[in-house]
């Protein structure tokens, strides 16, 4: 689905080029600490920046080939914080330039348990309502999109979220895709939600990736320790694994 072909940026922020794939009907999480390269590698898969090197496909075509509406059919990004310019209620925000149809919106702001909000107008929303709301448009962008897959972009989608709406969301993307082979990206500062939730993880640190796999290969508390410079304890009861700080 979408490939990436030696892409990286040459100057500030700079992004060691690397290549890989984004496949449909995987979850991946891109994690590291701040300043890591995580929201740069991000504008480089959505194509809001073109690469210096390397190329960015989207069915082997270049992101930059692609006409702007078009893109916008199979891709949809949410980025880390968004402020609406206009007073707009809930339900027009969550509908703009929406594919969807009014049965299909009203199920995505059911599932983002925002459907009481509908009325409500955007600058009266908390962080974490507003982070919904902007998640449903997405969803709703990238709607009766029939037969062709759909890539999905968030930057740290859980940040504004209490531990009820991130737990509820990570379950939503998951069922996106594994229901409807949807590619779901996600950057998370929460190691134990990308633990739990990730199909795949790419570690982040000083503008390139260091590691890249299954999350329980990638997420361990050596490697963890060395790019975070924390002490953690990796914990196992039965088939759950979590990290925390060492005491």
């Amino acid at each position: 689905m979408l490939t990436l072909n030696n892409a990286g940026f040459t100057q500030q922020p700079e992004l060691l080029p690397f290549s890989d794939q984004v496949r449909p009907g995987e979850l991946l999480a891109i994690v590291g600490p701040n300043g890591a390269g995580k929201s740069t590698l991000l504008s480089l898969l959505s194509g809001f920046r073109a690469p210096h090197t390397g190329q960015v496909c989207l069915d082997n075509i270049s992101l930059t080939h692609w006409q702007r509406e078009t893109l916008a059919a199979r891709r949809a990004v949410v980025a880390q914080r968004e402020q609406p310019v206009f007073d707009w209620r809930v339900k027009e925000l969550a509908t703009l330039g929406a594919r969807a149809s009014e049965t299909e919106a009203r199920h995505w702001m059911h599932e983002m348990d925002i459907a009481h909000l509908s009325s409500r107008f955007a600058p009266t929303l908390s962080g974490g309502e507003l982070q919904r709301v902007m998640i449903v448009r997405a969803l709703c962008q990238l709607a009766q999109t029939s037969g062709l897959s759909r890539l999905l972009l968030l930057d740290e989608p859980t940040s504004a979220l209490d531990i009820g709406h991130q737990q509820a969301l990570m379950r939503l993307l998951q069922r996106l895709t594994r229901q409807h082979a949807m590619a779901v990206v996600c950057v998370l500062h929460d190691i134990n939600l990308a633990l739990r939730f990730a199909d795949r993880v790419w570690l982040m640190d000083q503008g390139q990736r260091i590691a890249a796999g299954h999350p329980d290969h990638v997420l361990n508390s050596s490697q963890l320790a060395k790019t975070y410079r924390v002490e953690l304890e990796d914990i196992q009861q039965g088939n759950d694994r979590w990290l925390a700080i060492k005491r």
